[in-house]
């Protein structure tokens, strides 16, 4: 195994980060002693009569992480159930971490992250792919994005002190 380099990337002013938000940007609390409790169908019915995202609190670390950033070269790929779930989550990261919302990509399918970041590298066309870096909690997408590209990788727990 390979030292990770990842940190070195973190302190490049090339890097273009892409976030993936829930279990990421933002806390998965639904359930009362779990995680979460419906199924997508409940969700989408959900999202109809409440903002899950208005009252949730940003993560300190990545509030701090990001603070120093170009916003211009912070995105986000995050899966959404429909047009009001992704507006409850633009204004989550506006509000919390100040990501602009033209940066903000929704996907329908886990896999189509990777085709964000594919559609983000076309904006930096001299810049490696090493310097588009991914951060997620699904293993499932880290591995498909690692497997399928060039981008870098990094788990969620990476951040975890």
């Amino acid at each position: 195994m390979q030292k990770s380099k990842i940190r070195e990337l973190f302190e490049d002013e090339k890097t273009v980060y892409i976030f993936d938000v829930d279990g990421v940007l933002a806390p998965i609390e639904y359930g009362e002693y779990t995680h979460y409790e419906l199924d997508d169908d409940a969700w989408a019915q959900a999202l109809l009569t409440h903002n899950f995202y208005e009252n949730l609190k940003p993560f300190e670390t990545f509030k701090i992480f990001l603070k120093d950033k170009d916003k211009n070269k912070v995105y986000v790929a995050t899966k959404v159930m429909n047009d009001i779930e992704k507006q409850q989550k633009i204004e989550f990261l506006e509000k919390n971490y100040g990501i602009k919302k033209e940066n903000v990509f929704v996907v329908r399918k886990n896999e189509e992250k990777l085709e964000v970041i594919n559609k983000i590298k076309k904006e930096y066309p001299l810049l490696d792919s090493k310097y588009f870096v991914m951060i997620e909690d699904s293993i499932e997408v880290l591995n498909y994005i690692m497997e399928n590209s060039s981008f870098s990788t990094v788990h969620v727990s990476s951040f975890l002190k």
